[in-house]
């Protein structure tokens, strides 16, 4: 079961390159002596070096299910399922391989983005491991392009935010081991060695093959850090000693076009077992011919998912081999077992990959992404068969689309997993920090610059994290994107125990907002305050000082108001002036009756409206999550979400006034939308009353993301 301190700038146009030609392949008879290209991560006996020589200690994390589908991740359970198996499965769900195809192709592009590689700089990690399946480089016996597409993008942002690169062939033709997470469509839950091929035919040779290519196109990349030719080796039982001569022929292609990386070698069985691929061991001299070290620059590998008693010591065989070991995949265990086995590597090795960033449904990582009903529909027909879900095909492209994203609400923090890998180094600073795009939401503690402020785990809807132990005269930074000048509103979450704050909102050195925090009653009481600014398009830099403390920052929202008096077709979150608070289906029910209320937003898709023109101010509003509409029930002033069928109780009359707030009436009775009895607090009724101007009657339409 498969279950990275800071990197210098490097601007690619004063780069002095040059290549390097070999006349010779490496035969299996002797080594073969390189020049070292100095710009490039090195090894330096058992130590990594960065291009300038420096001890590079690598503090990596796995990027793990982004290339590579596992059916654990993508299912919520350990049943054996490879990459290939649930794109048929989808195939069936969605009635064509080609939704199937266009499903992976979104997955693929949002599972790993820009924040998700802003948000590990921040965290402190300074690499990461990419795995991927041999098949985005080689299909139908010819060579193909199409990883380059994502490996690009990765590397890019990795330059950006001063990270390193190691590519991982997680999946290799004919099947490198009995796992799903080889993409084994010939294995089965029993995990047969006889289903791996990859020392048969020319399989060895397809490998080396793509790696060369990968290798031509990235070989002056000085991002990348190393190629990892094989993922958890598992040869067939009795041919354990092929794995080495194996790992010489793909070193020979790649050396063809490339002597600038480091090669990266896993042990055999899983990654664990060095000893057949220890040219000082008597019995792999005997049985490979190899006794000197097979490459200039060569790292070893193990993964580990057990105690960590039982993986100490084995970096003795590459002290004795005199080269730099990490343990690129653990994980899978308890907080106290992670934290003793990054500790371990932190002292004995060059570097620690922990399995991985995020995954779906589980909760031994940074960040667990739940499934939503879309999704856990499609996992029941997978399981369970039926009638295949064709109509879900559109959700589940958007789920693929925002919900994997890193930042989305739905996300799960988890603190303790943090804590047991964390890295030595420190974060980010603004120089080279992400730049949030806006209207957007941001996270407190995603802050490119600090002072004071410490972070802890929230209970807030969406889990994750806020800043907290807020003083007088603290301050945090955000690098902020705005799309188009105009006026926005500023809504920030807080709250407080007992104490009322103040935070004044700064761009670019200039005041453009402040508030006076609540006071909640406890110290995860959040609540949502809110203020209108005018902010310029373009990048700069949002500063919060808070000169008055006592409370806590769960994230900060900057949305496009609507000001102009002319309502657009579009999907907006529509808060009421005197509360901030949403409109909102309570429950997130769909069912017909179910009520309206106002709520703290938090992004989910019962608080978003698509708005539709029906006349030049009339409009139907229905519900994202329901597709239902907004009615005023008919016989009382309630008003909930009723399947839409174009009654007057479904028209609603948007006017808006000269502060650019709007009044929405019904058709059916020409009364307001209105909280009942003004109420600010989360829960409370929204019904039709007679107009009368009042703040619980106006109501203003953000842009939802």
């Amino acid at each position: 079961m498969t279950y990275r301190y800071p990197f210098s700038y490097f601007n690619l146009k004063n780069i002095k390159r040059f290549t390097q030609t070999l006349c010779c392949t490496l035969a299996l008879s002797a080594p073969a002596q390189f020049a070292d290209a100095q710009e490039y991560v090195r090894t330096d006996g058992t130590r990594i070096v960065d291009e300038n020589g420096e001890e590079l200690f690598l503090s990596g994390i796995n990027l793990g299910n982004w290339l590579v589908w596992e059916g654990y991740l993508m299912m919520g359970d350990f049943n054996f399922r490879t990459h290939t198996q649930f794109f048929n499965e989808l195939s069936s769900a969605f009635g064509s391989s080609d939704k199937a195809a266009e499903f992976e192709y979104q997955w693929r592009l949002n599972y790993v983005d820009e924040k998700a590689i802003a948000d590990l700089k921040a965290l402190g990690f300074n690499s990461v491991r990419v795995p991927f399946n041999y098949n985005l480089f080689w299909w139908n016996g010819e060579l193909r392009d199409n990883g380059f597409e994502y490996f690009d993008r990765v590397i890019e942002w990795c330059r950006k935010y001063d990270m390193y690169v190691l590519l991982d062939m997680h999946g290799a033709p004919g099947y490198q081991n009995p796992g799903d997470h080889a993409d084994n469509v010939n294995s089965n839950a029993n995990q047969p060695r006889g289903s791996v091929a990859f020392w048969d035919d020319n399989n060895v040779q397809i490998a080396a093959t793509i790696w060369r290519h990968i290798a031509e196109r990235y070989k002056n990349e000085p991002v990348v850090w190393g190629y990892d030719l094989t993922n958890e080796p598992v040869p067939q039982a009795g041919r354990e000693f092929e794995l080495l001569p194996s790992y010489v022929t793909i070193r020979n292609a790649i050396r063809e076009v490339d002597t600038n990386h480091i090669l990266v070698a896993e042990g055999n069985w899983w990654g664990s077992d060095l000893t057949k691929i220890d040219w000082n061991n008597a019995q792999t001299q005997a049985e490979t011919g190899i006794n000197y070290q097979w490459d200039d620059k060569l790292v070893y590998q193990i993964h580990h998912y057990g105690p960590v008693a039982d993986t100490v010591g084995r970096e003795t065989i590459t002290n004795n081999l005199n080269i730099p070991l990490i343990i690129g995949e653990y994980g899978e265990t308890d907080e106290q077992n992670l934290l003793a086995i990054t500790n371990w590597a932190k002292e004995n090795l060059a570097g620690y990959f922990p399995w991985s960033f995020k995954k779906m449904s589980h909760d031994k990582t940074l960040w667990t992404i739940p499934p939503n009903d879309a999704y856990e529909q499609v996992k029941s027909y997978i399981k369970n068969g039926g009638n295949p879900p064709t109509h879900l095909y559109d959700a589940m492209i958007s789920f693929a689309q925002n919900n994997i994203r890193n930042g989305h609400s739905s996300h799960i923090w988890h603190q303790g997993f943090y804590d047991g890998v964390k890295p030595s180094a420190s974060a980010t600073n603004c120089a080279t920090a992400y730049a949030h795009p806006v209207p957007g939401r941001i996270e407190a503690e995603s802050f490119c610059e600090n002072q004071g402020v410490e972070l802890e785990t929230t209970s807030d809807t969406g889990g994750g994290q806020n800043i907290g132990f807020i003083d007088g005269g603290d301050h945090t930074a955000y690098n902020v994107n705005i799309a188009n000048s105009g006026t926005y509103t500023f809504s920030v979450r807080v709250a407080s125990l007992d104490t009322s704050g103040l935070i004044d909102v700064q761009l670019d050195g200039n005041n453009v907002a402040s508030f006076t925090t609540p006071v909640t009653s406890g110290w995860q009481t959040f609540e949502t305050i809110s203020t209108v600014a005018s902010l310029p398009a373009g990048e700069h830099t949002l500063r919060l000082d808070f000169p008055a403390g006592g409370f806590n920052l769960n994230w900060i929202n900057i949305a496009a108001s609507n000001t102009s008096g002319e309502l657009q077709r579009g999907t907006y979150y529509i808060t009421n002036i005197a509360s901030g608070k949403a409109l909102d289906v309570a429950d997130a029910a769909t069912s017909d009756g179910a009520n309206v209320q106002l709520w703290d937003y938090f992004y989910a898709s019962n608080q978003q409206w698509l708005v539709e023109p029906i006349t030049d101010n009339m409009f139907e509003l229905k519900n994202l999550n329901s597709n239902a509409c907004l009615d005023a029930d008919n016989g009382s002033d309630n008003v909930h979400q009723w399947s839409c069928f174009g009654s007057s109780n479904q028209r609603w009359y948007v006017e808006a006034d000269a502060s650019g707030f709007f009044t929405i009436r019904s058709a059916a009775n020409n009364e307001a939308l209105e909280v009942a009895n003004g109420t600010t607090a989360n829960g409370g009724n929204v019904r039709t009353y007679p107009a009368n101007g009042s703040a619980a009657q106006q109501w203003r339409f953000h842009a939802a993301l």
